[in-house]
């Protein structure tokens, strides 16, 4: 499996493969997607297909795959979700893909990797996935960490030919973080009129969208009413300022208190409130409908047990963080 930064720090033209796609990062699909499509004949005919959709059926897909339209030299075939295949269709679906040679092939599943630190590397969890990356280029599409943005940006100004200085690929770290549609973005709107460093320095600094470090309300907000995507966001601004450890307290604090609401029939206790400050402590008892019994007493063990990996060994805090939010919050309900 390659990381997307390999893969999209070379030339597009490269980009000639079938190819499976495994992270959370929706924007580089849509960019990989994108890359692919420019360098496609133009008639060439796109076909999406949405494994999590019942609408779509699986015959339309067979059919797509395994057919040749007498008016159309080739398609471009994209399967979103495919850890959502049952095994039969599975089998079906990669041995078309094997026995193909006409058709342009991407598989998506935006799953979150695991972290493995017996072979210091992302590993898929959807045993559907795996099968499926015996027989594709795969490419890692988890959202990168703030210490790759910089190459990020790098790839990003190639394309957009601007001309960048260390301060700018900096400044926007700072700004924005690892928030790649955000980057992206303020670079593309800045190509349209700026070419130099400073003039871009110039127009950052003044952008009406400038990032601001998260707190912890808005963490616990986001947890209170399960907004994953807001918890991974807030969560990771906290992390950066903090560090896990106070990360991992606070989130658990809030878990505990969701967790003996949910005990004592959505009424929240005395003692649950004690360790909890503001006005979040008025969303405890309506969150304690968003997690199941299960999924609670889960989320208190897996911070226990990195409470005790924190204390005995050393952690990558990133990669200990993405774990929680795909064990905690990102779990098939």
């Amino acid at each position: 499996m390659f990381k997307a930064l390999k893969i999209l720090g070379q030339k597009h033209s490269e980009l000639s493969k079938n190819y499976l796609l495994v992270g959370d990062s929706d924007f580089l699909y849509l960019h990989i997607k994108e890359q692919i499509v420019k360098n496609l004949d133009e008639k060439t005919e796109l076909f999406l297909f949405d494994c999590s959709d019942k609408s779509d059926k699986i015959e339309s897909l067979v059919n797509a795959i395994g057919s040749q339209d007498l008016f159309s030299t080739s398609k471009f075939i994209i399967i979103k979700n495919i850890n959502k295949l049952s095994k039969k269709n599975k089998e079906t679906v990669i041995s078309l893909i094997n026995s193909e040679k006409t058709h342009r092939i991407l598989c998506v599943d935006h799953s979150f990797l695991t972290y493995d630190y017996k072979s210091k590397s992302n590993i898929i969890k959807s045993a559907i996935s795996r099968e499926f990356q015996k027989y594709l280029d795969t490419i890692d599409i988890s959202t990168p960490f703030e210490s790759e943005m910089k190459q990020w940006i790098k790839i990003f100004a190639d394309e957009l030919n601007l001309d960048i200085s260390n301060t700018y690929s900096s400044k926007l770290i700072e700004t924005f973080g690892n928030n790649f549609s955000a980057i992206y973005n303020e670079m593309s709107k800045s190509s349209l009129s700026f070419e130099k460093g400073d003039s871009l320095m110039h127009l950052l600094e003044q952008s009406s969208s400038v990032k601001k470090d998260k707190q912890l309300w808005e963490l616990n907000y986001a947890i209170c009413d399960r907004k994953v995507d807001a918890i991974f966001e807030n969560g990771l601004s906290i992390l950066n300022q903090y560090g896990l450890s106070y990360l991992i307290n606070s989130m658990f604090t809030i878990i505990e208190a969701i967790f003996l609401t949910k005990k004592n029939n959505g009424t929240l206790l005395e003692s649950a409130s004690r360790n909890i400050k503001g006005k979040v402590i008025n969303r405890i008892s309506s969150a304690s409908s968003n997690y199941s019994f299960k999924e609670l007493e889960n989320a208190i063990v897996t911070f226990s047990k990195i409470d005790i990996k924190l204390k005995t060994q050393k952690v990558i805090d990133e990669a200990e963080f993405t774990n929680i939010i795909n064990g905690v919050f990102r779990i098939e309900r």
